[in-house]
């Protein structure tokens, strides 16, 4: 008798066990957004409760909207303890190689249905410090350069990489999108090869003397041709020739990139000379204007890359500069160094 009580006993506790964990598998359900174009995944929690899941929908969307042409991840875990779910939201947002994070701990009753406590337990999203290609930080008190490459790709560009690869020097490339067509695999190796993807219009035209409409045509074809082959926007501009006037920085809608040392490499064709123009001008925060089509150019590298290393300078992408110069990069204004 004893015997058949225990196994009564056993399974009906059994049977309660099961109950209580399905109730709360029922309870929270994993839900998905996925937004491809705008590169936002995010995994979250449904609790089928109408105060808490529009708290959680207007959590999201307060994240997404801040979210400002970054790559947008989201996950999630939770524990419960006497019907309070411990909810942490883990938010990662990449941008030009750098990530931040977020961690933020929601506290939720479910017997009485509503929010007990909410905190960031970690946030670096005003410090983004993780380069996610070079794995370190650089040390602020570095001489920085940025080199950067306009009017590419074409054949000459694979050399540029090799050298830059070679050396792992890091470098911004502002696209011509006429150049695109026939060159993809070329962008595809600047990308993972970790080079930030910059847009430099699509004609080369005298952006002066167009028209808004065509200006912003012109940016926009770039931008999704880019994305098409990387599945990233660029989120920086430089101007056909550099030129802009107040018009310009109004029409375009990112931070506008121009130089501080013109190596005239367009002019001058001779690797010494390119290389000279560099290393007598160069200072900390400078940004340098080479063009990738041309042989000269890339031979100059094998000059002046080992040089500057020697002195102890570090070489960053446009982005990367700013971010190490604790200056920020703002829409419609014009940056011609981070000095």
């Amino acid at each position: 008798m004893k015997k058949y009580i225990f196994i009564i006993g056993g399974t009906v506790i059994f049977v309660a066990l099961l109950l209580y964990f399905y109730d709360v598998r029922e309870e929270v359900l994993n839900k998905e957004y996925v937004d491809l174009e705008n590169d936002i995944y995010i995994e979250y929690p449904y609790f089928n409760n109408q105060a808490i899941d529009s708290y959680i929908s207007d959590y999201l969307n307060k994240v997404i909207d801040s979210s400002n042409n970054y790559k947008l991840f989201m996950d999630y875990d939770y524990d419960i303890l006497d019907r309070i779910v411990n909810l942490y939201f883990y938010t990662y947002k990449e941008r030009d190689n750098m990530v931040s994070k977020n961690i933020k701990n929601i506290e939720i009753d479910l017997d009485n249905n509503y929010i007990v406590n909410e905190n960031n337990v970690e946030d670096t999203s005003l410090n983004i410090g993780y380069d996610i290609y070079n794995q370190k930080i650089i040390d602020k008190d570095t001489k920085l350069v940025a080199l950067t490459f306009d009017d590419g790709p074409n054949n000459n560009t694979m050399k540029v990489l090799d050298i830059l690869e070679k050396y792992n020097v890091k470098a911004t490339f502002f696209i011509l999108g006429s150049n695109i067509e026939g060159n993809e695999d070329i962008i595809k190796r600047m990308s993972n090869l970790g080079m930030e993807i910059g847009n430099h219009m699509y004609s080369h035209k005298l952006i002066t003397k167009l028209k808004n409409k065509t200006i912003e045509k012109e940016i926009a074809k770039v931008d999704n041709l880019i994305f098409d082959i990387v599945r990233k926007y660029p989120t920086l501009v430089r101007p056909s020739y550099g030129t802009f006037n107040k018009r310009i920085k109004k029409v375009i809608d990112r931070p506008i990139i121009i130089w501080d040392i013109d190596t005239l490499d367009w002019k001058y064709h001779n690797s010494k000379r390119i290389s000279n123009n560099i290393l007598k001008k160069v200072k900390d925060g400078d940004i340098v204007l080479m063009h990738d089509i041309y042989s000269a150019t890339a031979n100059s590298l094998e000059i002046t890359i080992p040089k500057l290393l020697d002195e102890g300078y570090s070489f960053v992408t446009v982005s990367e500069l700013f971010y190490y110069k604790d200056i920020e990069l703002s829409q419609g204004k014009v940056y011609g160094n981070a000095n």
